[in-house]
C-alpha cells in the first residue's frame, strides 16, 4: 500500500500464487492497519474509492496481473469452487436473493467537485 505515481494510492496485492497480482488504485484513504507488508484475507476493506493520481473522478481501478501483466480478469481460469454444504444452502439463498435486490434498484451518488 502507497502512492504510485498515476495510479495515486494504490493497494497490491501478491496472491498464493505467485505469478498473481491485483491491484486496486485511486483510492481516497486506505483502511486501518492496511500497509506495505501486511497479509489480508478475502473481503477484507484495504480502501475507500477515491480519485488520487491521474484519476479525473471517483471510480475504483481495478487490475489484475499475471507474470506483472495486465489480463482481463473475466478470461481468466478460475479454480472450481467447493458446493456449498445442504445445510447452509436456504441460508446462502436468501443471501443472494437479497443481494440482488438491493442491486436491482438504481442508487443515487453524491456530487463530487
Amino acid at each position: 500500500a502507497g502512492w504510485k505515481g498515476g495510479y495515486g494510492r494504490v493497494v497490491i496485492i501478491r496472491h498464493k500464487n505467485p505469478m498473481h497480482e491485483t491491484r486496486y488504485a485511486h483510492l481516497a484513504r486506505f483502511a486501518r492497519g492496511i500497509r506495505r507488508g501486511r497479509f489480508v484475507r478475502q473481503g477484507q476493506v484495504i480502501g475507500y474509492v477515491g480519485a488520487s493520481g491521474l484519476a479525473t473522478g471517483p471510480h475504483l481501478h481495478f487490475e489484475f496481473r499475471i507474470r506483472g501483466r495486465p489480463v482481463n480478469p473475466l478470461a481468466v481460469q478460475r479454480v472450481p469452487a467447493r458446493p456449498v454444504p445442504k445445510a447452509l444452502r436456504a441460508a446462502f439463498d436468501a443471501e443472494v436473493r437479497a443481494s440482488l435486490a438491493a442491486l436491482s434498484h438504481p442508487i443515487r451518488l453524491a456530487a463530487w467537485e
